[in-house]
């Protein structure tokens, strides 16, 4: 195999490392470490933080003794081994994956949001989601989120006053916005900006199980109108477009 591979005339060995410097120099600024932290105590501990590089944090690790392997002791520039070309891919994409990650409203940029007016009642929101088929509906007055609205805790509410009430009296006459009040719920997502990246969407959701959606609006607050909604029912795709980007 040449150890010319790409048109910039660059080795494999030099594309190596350009992609190990890009990886470590990130993480540094990303998350504040020292210096004198080593590449491999750097993925130990960015494999917490970051979904990337827990998902190749051996690759990472190995890749760390590698790079001692095949530069000059006395000069850290100077390629004295070649690593094969599919290392240097995997390390090339880890690096922009961390360096240009992929945002969450990129992907998302053509898929409507659905939300629902706090004030229609709980017979609206019920219909609502028996034609959009969503376990989870933002509810807003004006453009302050009042909660999201979670089908299955609904339904548990529900279930708790048939004993008390005329159901169908109670859904009919009951506002999203009381019933929110009454029967409060949180913890259960989170908001963030349109900078968002895939990767810290990942991370949101491993790092909080109770996180079950994550509303994007323009600045990540409250009383901004969505541009994006996604729940853990699309990490499986997430991981799949981190994958092959």
């Amino acid at each position: 195999m040449s150890n010319m591979s790409n048109s910039t005339g660059k080795t494999l060995g030099v594309r190596f490392l350009d992609a190990y410097n890009a990886i470590d120099k990130a993480l540094r600024v990303q998350y504040n470490f020292k210096t004198t932290t080593s590449f491999s105590d750097l993925i130990r501990r960015c494999a917490d933080l970051n979904s990337v590089i827990r998902g190749h944090e051996n690759d990472l690790i190995n890749f760390a003794r590698l790079r001692n392997a095949i530069v000059h002791s006395s000069d850290n520039n100077k390629v004295i081994a070649e690593p094969h070309l599919e290392v240097v891919q995997l390390m090339e994409k880890i690096a922009t994956l961390i360096t240009t990650p992929p945002l969450v409203a990129d992907v998302l940029h053509k898929r409507p949001v659905t939300i629902i007016d706090a004030n229609r009642s709980l017979y609206d929101l019920i219909k609502e989601t028996g034609v959009t088929g969503h376990g989870m509906i933002p509810a807003y007055k004006g453009s302050h989120l009042i909660g999201i609205v979670r089908w299955r805790k609904l339904i548990e509410d529900l279930a708790t006053i048939l004993d008390t009430n005329d159901l169908d009296d109670f859904i009919r006459k009951t506002s999203i916005e009381s019933y929110l009040r009454m029967y409060p719920q949180s913890g259960h997502f989170a908001i963030a900006n349109k900078n968002l990246t895939i990767e810290q969407a990942l991370t949101i959701f491993n790092n909080n199980r109770k996180i079950a959606a994550i509303l994007i609006t323009e600045k990540g607050s409250a009383m901004e109108r969505p541009i994006g909604f996604i729940t853990n029912a699309d990490i499986i795709d997430l991981v799949k477009i981190i994958e092959t980007y």
